[in-house]
């Protein structure tokens, strides 16, 4: 198989299925809500904060801001897919999520099959140029309660931690970068 190949945008295994329902179970026993989940386009994201936040949050958005990079020797960007072809994977995106983040051609770009990563959409910026101001687009949301559902690239990144699979984390994003 290609490198390119292996970055192509997955649909949660049976195991991220499980891990999904798990978050699920713990949130609404602990009767969590939210009141915005923001996710990426990959599926397994999208899938992700459906499983567990679905009629646990008032608002979904979806954004390729963090999206993940992987490294070039790795096949480059994560891909994805047009928005209109999310929309078909995905029923349940027409039901109120918000798809306005996604500005094909601006920051969720179609790349050519024969260049590194192959075809599939990505954002064209690397992450640490996306983390500030994905940091100050977060904290300018006029809610008090929001889950980010992504990937841990941009996590490690953004909060100074490694996350597992389906973690919950709570954090502020005014702390001070040794508190990260």
């Amino acid at each position: 198989m290609p490198v390119a190949l292996a970055h192509r945008t997955h649909s949660l295994t049976p195991t991220g299925r499980e891990q999904a329902a798990e978050l699920r179970r713990s949130l609404e026993a602990s009767g969590a809500r939210f009141d915005l989940v923001v996710t990426t386009p990959l599926s397994r994201a999208v899938e992700t904060a459906d499983l567990a936040f679905r009629g646990l949050a008032d608002r979904f958005i979806v954004t390729p801001e963090a999206t993940e990079t992987a490294e070039e020797r790795l096949g480059g960007p994560q891909r994805g897919v047009s928005t209109r072809a999310l929309l078909g994977k995905f029923p349940f995106l027409r039901e109120g999520w918000d798809l306005t983040a996604m500005r094909e051609g601006d920051n969720w770009v179609l790349g050519s099959a024969d260049v590194l990563g192959g075809a599939g959409y990505y954002h064209p910026l690397a992450v640490e140029a996306r983390l500030e101001p994905l940091r100050h687009w977060l904290k300018g949301l006029p809610f008090e309660r929001v889950v980010v559902v992504g990937h841990s690239n941009v996590f490690d990144r953004l909060l100074g931690l490694q996350m597992a699979n389906c973690q919950l984390v709570e954090h502020d994003l005014d702390a001070p970068a040794e508190t990260r």
